[in-house]
């Protein structure tokens, strides 16, 4: 049992635990896009994000990739509201960030190859 994730409680979190390098969100529909907004602003040491089966969208995917600075790895699982659009965006905008979205009637990974390139595989 845990607490409720909520801007409130990442502010919390941000103020105690500034160099956090991981945060994993699953099961709740208290975390949508104005949250993303908040860790992509105050989690700079962020390098794993993992998302599963909350209420996000492409504004949410698209604050984490225009913040978050040190984050190399973003995984959303059964967040309907993420499109492949969105991702491919987060992708030219960072290429080092590896991408993982399964929403829940499409699964695509993006990477990149030896020149940059986005490929999906």
């Amino acid at each position: 049992m845990g607490i409720p994730a909520t801007v409130g409680s990442f502010n919390v979190l941000a103020s105690n635990c500034p160099a956090l390098k991981r945060i994993a969100i699953c099961n709740t529909d208290t975390v949508g896009d104005s949250e993303l907004v908040f860790i992509a602003a105050k989690f700079t040491s962020l390098k794993k994000l993992c998302i599963k089966n909350c209420p996000i969208s492409d504004t949410g995917v698209k604050s984490v990739g225009e913040g978050c600075p040190s984050l190399v790895k973003l995984k959303v699982k059964r967040c309907r509201g993420v499109t492949k659009a969105s991702v491919c965006q987060l992708k030219l905008q960072r290429c080092s960030v590896v991408a993982s979205i399964d929403a829940g009637s499409m699964i695509f990974d993006l990477e990149h190859d030896s020149w940059g390139r986005n490929v999906q595989i």
